[in-house]
């Protein structure tokens, strides 16, 4: 049996991004679901429920596809056309975890966000991207 499942799954495209993005939508889409069963008489639950089993469906597709180069082309486009969300997230994460050691300054002309140890006082920031001096209290 366990042969079998290494046969089956070779050659198939995996889980990327798109698919683990679309399942999490129909996670989503599946509460909304659950939260709207009595509004307009349960049309609107199963909209969202038609939905979700939708992504559902498009995701295992994405996984078990054998199509790999044009799921790969496919999912390089996604990721370049969330990297700014991707990147504001990321930036919220790494703020709430190193702000207690750290604190956060923007430049003001290229606004690359930099990063000064707390408790230094007033200091002289230059920022590694373009070279810009200014002053920040920590």
């Amino acid at each position: 049996m366990k042969q079998r499942l290494i046969n089956f799954f070779s050659g198939r495209n995996g889980t990327d991004s798109i698919s683990k993005s679309a399942l999490w939508v129909s996670i989503l889409f599946l509460i909304v679901s659950i939260a709207t069963t009595r509004v307009l008489d349960g049309i609107l639950s199963t909209v969202f429920w038609v939905f979700a089993l939708i992504l559902i469906v498009y995701s295992y597709w994405r996984i078990l596809s054998r199509n790999v180069y044009k799921r790969r082309a496919e999912n390089d486009r996604f990721i370049a056309a969330t990297s700014g969300i991707r990147s504001f997230f990321s930036g919220i994460k790494i703020r709430t975890v190193q702000g207690r050691q750290y604190k956060f300054f923007k430049c003001p002309l290229c606004k690359t966000v930099l990063r000064v140890p707390r408790g230094k006082g007033k200091v002289q920031i230059t920022c590694k991207k373009c070279g810009n001096r200014f002053s920040g209290k920590t």
